[in-house]
């Protein structure tokens, strides 16, 4: 989970932990069962840096509608995403995963899971992708590059 949690939210975690926790058998079967479900062994974390729903509030003005920003972070990698309301449930989606600098354009998909199953898009020549038609709500993020294990982000909601 976000470090950078509001307090309120922390509390209330923190409540939730105490007054009724999570029996760490259940936790850990939750987990294994997740991951055997979605194939993938000990992934590479997807560590959310920055999200631009956490910024002070802004004026809004009319318009067409503010993208929001996602920022993740890997081994040697950042993956930044705009997520752009089209309708009232649902996202297009599009980003760009950046090498270190002097690599070559990575190769590859990600991968957006949501609610109702999941939605792909792979990366062009410049490591830039678009996804379109993804449903407001859960989501977590799955970048799988060619020949190298995938790095998972945590659930957020969206």
């Amino acid at each position: 989970m976000n470090p950078q949690l509001p307090s309120e939210l922390r509390g209330l975690r923190d409540l939730f932990q105490s007054c009724d926790p999570v029996p760490d058998r259940a936790l850990a079967g939750a987990y294994a069962a997740m991951s055997r479900r979605s194939g993938y062994r000990d992934p590479v974390a997807l560590q959310l840096i920055g999200d631009s729903a956490e910024s002070l509030a802004q004026v809004r003005s009319i318009g067409p509608p503010e993208p929001r920003v996602l920022t993740f972070a890997m081994p040697g990698r950042v993956l930044e995403l705009d997520l752009l309301p089209v309708e009232d449930d649902r996202y297009e989606v599009s980003g760009m995963v950046l090498n270190r600098a002097g690599g070559a354009p990575p190769a590859g998909d990600v991968v957006l899971r949501h609610r109702v199953g999941e939605c792909a898009g792979s990366l062009d020549e410049h490591g830039a992708f678009r996804v379109g038609d993804v449903p407001r709500g859960p989501l977590s993020v799955v970048f799988r590059p060619l020949r190298s294990e995938p790095a998972v982000a945590d659930w957020l909601v969206c």
